[in-house]
């Protein structure tokens, strides 16, 4: 199953006036991060760590952190209800695919890399296990939040299980095209910050026009900005269509699977972010 939100013409009017750079600077990072740290407020602690990054979406930060933590890790462990993708990253290494009821089987000093919320429409109720099992076998934690807003949870991420947490605008805005990501770790790939804190690269080499979208979608539109309208709209349909709504606005229960309602709701969520825009 297909799970996507859509782009509101309020965002992409917003888009549309950006002026692009072929190079950017120091003050645009600078800028940049502060943004993404009020950003994922209800997200909030990762910010905390030592270091951070832009990335080309959550998906380019997965790869280089996975290429770094090889080294030091036995083994790394995707979930068979998370992103298929992970499974193809994790071709070159020792990894394991399991379920959420086989937690115990994790091995020490492994390596789980895992969405919250995710595809089964919302933070998982087995995920301070996950966190439970790998404090106590030495293992690390790589949290994918790219569904991260269009929900209305909210999570701790300061806890040091975390080795890197990763935001991007391309689930909840669905702009997955700008590549608009960052990443925080306490000890993250060279090769994820050496391009936008390295003297030897001018503080240039990083993917400027991303940035200056994010800087703009940032400042404009909360994460729960679709969210919030979008709530009400989804538990009316649901109401009437015998459905179970999901955390994730885009979801629902249809008693035996998850049904994306995406297309169903999303010009009704419209009229109402038109309607707010015009108070």
């Amino acid at each position: 199953m297909s799970v996507y939100s859509f782009c509101p013409t309020e965002i992409q009017d917003v888009l549309s006036k950006v002026k692009l750079k072929n190079k950017g600077n120091k003050q645009d990072l600078n800028e940049v991060y502060e943004l993404w740290c009020q950003w994922i407020h209800k997200f909030s602690g990762c910010e905390n760590k030592i270091e951070w990054a832009v990335t080309n979406g959550i998906h380019d930060a997965i790869i280089q952190q996975v290429a770094h933590k090889s080294k030091y890790h036995n083994k790394f462990y995707i979930f068979d209800s998370d992103y298929k993708f992970y499974w193809h990253i994790l071709q070159p290494y020792n990894f394991e695919t399991i379920n959420w009821q086989s937690l115990d089987a994790i091995e020490p000093n492994s390596y789980i890399i895992v969405s919250q919320p995710n595809h089964i429409g919302q933070i998982h109720d087995q995920f301070d296990k996950l966190l439970e099992i790998c404090r106590a076998n030495n293992s690390k934690i790589f949290l994918d939040c790219a569904f991260y807003g269009s929900s209305l949870e909210s999570l701790d991420t300061s806890d040091p299980i975390y080795d890197a947490v990763a935001f991007s605008l391309s689930k909840n805005f669905h702009l997955g095209g700008l590549r608009a990501g960052i990443v925080f770790g306490d000890d993250l790939a060279n090769t994820l910050t050496v391009p936008i804190h390295g003297k030897a690269f001018s503080y240039n080499y990083f993917n400027s026009p991303s940035v200056e979208c994010a800087k703009k979608i940032l400042a404009e539109f909360p994460a729960d900005y679709i969210t919030q309208i979008a709530k009400p709209i989804q538990q009316e349909y649901c109401k009437q269509q015998g459905l179970e709504p999901c955390k994730i606005w885009m979801l629902a229960y249809n008693k035996t699977s998850l049904v994306c309602i995406t297309e169903e709701i999303k010009k009704e969520v419209q009229h109402e972010l038109h309607v707010l825009r015009r108070k």
